[in-house]
């Protein structure tokens, strides 16, 4: 019987320090989440189509621009290509940590065509000799530079019987 008592003793004991255990961790949890619930703010102002958040470890803004010029890019358009009015995105992201600040551009914007995957393919290997080329298993083909702070990005696939022509640069603002 001793023998019964000591095993039931020491179950006994390890469940109850697992249960400590778990209360403990459960109360750091709601603890910190109280914590950043109470300072993060987040702010989001309709009219400028901006956003800002606050956190203790810092801050980040996003502002959206409906002043998008594709030039600003960098990268050619295909010629003929129609730009999707509800695909193309102008952001600038600005990043405060500390005594840390960084400012980013984000571009983007889709565009297609009639003209098959293999000519637009064409079109870009030309324009952008330099940059690296990938394929996708999809058909998809890609291509990337990623030079002096910023990357930009040209993706060509076929959908729904048309080239779709992604473009996308990200860097900091004067790269843009």
């Amino acid at each position: 019987m001793s023998n019964r008592h000591r095993r039931g003793g020491a179950l006994a004991a390890i469940i109850l320090t697992v249960l400590i255990l778990g209360m403990v961790t459960i109360a750091a949890l709601v603890a910190t989440g109280v914590y950043v619930a109470s300072n993060v703010h987040v702010t989001n102002e309709y009219g400028h189509h901006e956003a800002t958040v606050e956190t203790p470890f810092g801050d980040v803004r996003v502002r959206e621009s409906a002043a998008f010029d594709p030039k600003r890019m960098g990268m050619p358009v295909y010629p003929g290509a129609v730009r999707r009015p509800d695909k193309h995105k102008l952001a600038s992201v600005h990043l405060a940590f500390g005594d840390n600040h960084k400012d980013l551009a984000v571009l983007a914007a889709e565009y297609r065509t009639a003209d098959s995957v293999d000519q637009v393919t064409e079109f870009y290997r030309h324009q952008l000799p330099h940059w690296m080329i990938s394929h996708e298993r999809d058909g998809a083909m890609h291509l990337e530079l990623n030079k002096g702070g910023y990357r930009k990005m040209v993706a060509i696939y076929e959908d729904e019987g048309e080239t779709r022509i992604a473009l996308a640069s990200v860097g900091e603002p004067a790269s843009n």
